[in-house]
């Protein structure tokens, strides 16, 4: 069977729409390649120490496919600060969720507190094991802040006027907190009057897990966890 003028043109639209996947999926996979790189070297030697050449060796590609995927080095630490954010926001959730949502006295205790508890463990646990990762990425970056809409939080430092970038998009940890509220209030079983600034509060008492924050010697983080647990539950109107 031959195929006609028509045929031939659906056979070669849906050809170049599988390449046109295929290419998406292998410069995704690059990109998350190079930042992997960049994340083991910037964690180990610090930023200003490693050079886009070093990276891109590593990673096993020239240094001009760098700038297919990033247009300088300050746009690469955004996107670790991005991953960063979303990793720590991905991990609070999922324990949220792995704790079942009943409020019931039978439940022996495995509730919406539950829930709340494991959020904040998931939190201090995760920035515990990256630790040194986001001391680099956001004690010891010199970048500007990023685009509005972005994921990273936008910090506001002496060099910057006293303002970041305008109408930034909420933490990704933030929200986590934020629906969880929201549901809880949904569920009868939190009474949060403004689910989307006690988010906030909450989210911004988990940076005393920063031992910048809690000093030195300061509270362990066995006590930061039973602390934080207490705040978001009073936060909830819960005992």
């Amino acid at each position: 069977m031959q195929w006609g003028p028509a045929s031939r043109f659906c056979g070669q639209i849906t050809q170049e729409a599988g390449l046109a996947r295929y290419d998406k999926r292998h410069r995704d996979t690059t990109r998350r390649h190079i930042i992997h790189v960049a994340s083991s070297q910037f964690r180990e030697s610090g930023i200003a120490a490693v050079g886009l050449a070093g990276i891109m060796a590593e990673a096993g590609l020239t240094n001009g496919a760098f700038y297919t995927h990033f247009a300088s080095k300050e746009d690469l630490v955004l996107a670790l600060r991005e991953q960063f954010s979303r990793d720590l926001a991905e991990r609070m959730r999922a324990a949220v969720e792995a704790v079942p949502a009943s409020t019931l006295p039978a439940s022996g205790g495995v509730g919406w507190a539950d829930r709340l508890d494991a959020c904040v463990r998931a939190g201090l646990e995760r920035y515990r094991d990256l630790h040194d990762l986001h001391e680099v990425l956001f004690h010891h970056a010199h970048v500007p802040p990023p685009a509005s809409g972005s994921v990273t939080p936008v910090t506001v430092t002496p060099d910057s006027g006293g303002s970041g970038s305008p109408d930034p998009a909420p933490a990704p940890a933030a929200r986590v907190i934020r629906e969880l509220l929201e549901a809880g209030v949904a569920a009868g079983a939190f009474d949060v009057p403004d689910p989307e600034s006690t988010a906030v509060l909450c989210y911004a008492s988990m940076h005393a897990f920063d031992h910048d924050f809690r000093g030195r010697p300061g509270p362990d983080d066995a006590r930061l966890i039973r602390a934080a647990q207490q705040l978001f539950r009073r936060a909830a109107g819960l005992p």
